[in-house]
């Protein structure tokens, strides 16, 4: 169902790391010293795609009727976390609409119990370079094995179908290159469909005046755009000065917006607790997320204990903060668990998962020594506009997916279909329909 693909050696993972910087565009290839891109793919059955996408567009479809549910119950957003600013910025904005492009990422793990998701990113997830033209530029290396579809380019075409040779802003925190690099890669793909791509920070934009009511103006360059795409944390939004705030909030409706400010309602990892307290379903969405339950309400209430679980905040990204025993150093763990005592509100537990370690493969280190490694996955499985649209995956040695993992490309395998490893398989299930 899962299984890595061989390793590269030394020769092609130079070919592969400089075809990523200058034809996919990815401007961050080392990380700590250490490649950013994984030394080999990871082989997917196109069974296990279709599972995946299935539960990632059934869980969407849910989460999609809890955001219009959570719009109409304000006095529960203070609960999921989200600062007072942001709230406003949320209360203020239109509601989302059809037009709106909405995307959104379920990281998935292969567990003892069948896939199980992490968490989901709603409001701006990453990894598109990766995922599509990375995962093209891999897939050469590997005869027989097919990619998964590219969500750059559908997340670009879906945007053009709304503005046909209309202006788009890529909205991003500018002073990151790892973001500017995702908003240059939809930025070519919008390009090839005569989408006029301008790229901004969050400060440029503008509601227009009469008579362009009906499209945002950037203050840097002056231009009317029909559509905001946003690549940068609706809870950063917060940060802006009161001026650019109420900027966002004044959108016009017929703007395109992808993502609206209202996605941070299902973004933070305190929601199953709310879904909860307001008596919400959501039965695929449960099915596959472990059990999530509060710290407590006041500080020093009493001691963390994470056994059996995983500490997370409740807006931490690549892993920050995250305390899972026997992955997080102690030192780590210590300054997680006081955190989550001083501010229990800003973190949450959820119940530990068994990932299960992808088979030990050959593998090669820098001075051509071979060795053996195994390693933990997560899938990121990719929704545009309800649909499932591709795939990238993460991978560590560790079952902590913090910022020293690496980047790896999910490629289809018709063969392991036909012939399943027991090995790797054993205690695999299949999450319910």
């Amino acid at each position: 169902m899962i299984a890595l693909s061989r390793t590269f050696d030394a020769g092609e993972r130079r070919e592969i790391r400089m075809r990523a910087i200058f034809e996919a565009g990815k401007l961050d290839p080392r990380t700590y010293d250490e490649e950013t891109i994984a030394p080999f793919a990871i082989r997917l059955a196109p069974s296990a795609w279709r599972e995946l996408a299935s539960l990632a567009e059934r869980a969407w479809a849910e989460l999609a009727a809890v955001e219009h549910a959570l719009l109409a119950a304000r006095r529960s957003w203070s609960a999921l976390g989200i600062p007072r600013k942001v709230r406003a910025i949320i209360a203020a904005s239109p509601p989302p609409s059809e037009r709106d492009v909405r995307f959104a990422r379920f990281d998935f793990h292969p567990t003892t119990e069948g896939w199980r998701v992490s968490e989901i990113n709603a409001d701006v997830p990453g990894g598109f370079i990766e995922a599509g033209a990375i995962a093209r530029i891999i897939a050469e290396r590997l005869p027989g094995l097919a990619c998964l579809p590219d969500p750059a380019r559908v997340l670009a075409r879906a945007i053009a179908e709304r503005i046909p040779n209309g202006n788009a802003a890529l909205v991003h925190a500018t002073s990151y290159t790892d973001d500017q690099q995702v908003v240059r890669r939809i930025g070519a793909e919008l390009a090839a469909l005569g989408v006029r791509a301008h790229l901004a920070s969050p400060a440029h934009v503008n509601p227009c005046g009469e008579p362009s009511g009906s499209r945002a103006r950037l203050s840097s360059t002056g231009a009317e755009v029909d559509a905001v795409m946003r690549f940068f944390p609706c809870e950063w939004l917060g940060n802006l000065s009161r001026a650019d705030r109420a900027h966002w909030s004044r959108l016009p409706a017929d703007v395109v917006r992808s993502n609206p400010p209202s996605a941070l309602l299902l973004q933070g990892k305190r929601l199953p607790i709310v879904l909860r307290a307001l008596g919400i379903s959501t039965p695929t969405w449960s099915e596959i997320l472990p059990e999530v339950k509060p710290i407590g309400r006041r500080s020093f209430a009493r001691r963390v204990d994470p056994t059996g679980f995983v500490l997370k905040p409740v807006w931490g990204r690549i892993g920050e903060g995250v305390v899972i025993d026997g992955a997080t150093s102690s030192a780590a763990a210590r300054h997680a668990r006081w955190m989550a005592r001083l501010f229990p509100k800003s973190w949450c537990l959820q119940r530990r998962f068994e990932s299960i370690p992808l088979r030990e493969e050959l593998g090669f280190t820098v001075d051509g020594a071979q060795e053996r490694r195994h390693c933990h996955a997560c899938i990121g499985v990719y929704v545009i506009d309800g649909r499932a649209a591709g795939a990238y995956a993460r991978v560590a040695p560790r079952a902590l997916m913090d910022g020293r993992a690496q980047d790896a490309a999910v490629l289809l395998d018709a063969s392991l279909d036909s012939s399943l490893d027991s090995s790797h398989e054993e205690g695999f299930q299949h999450a319910s329909p």
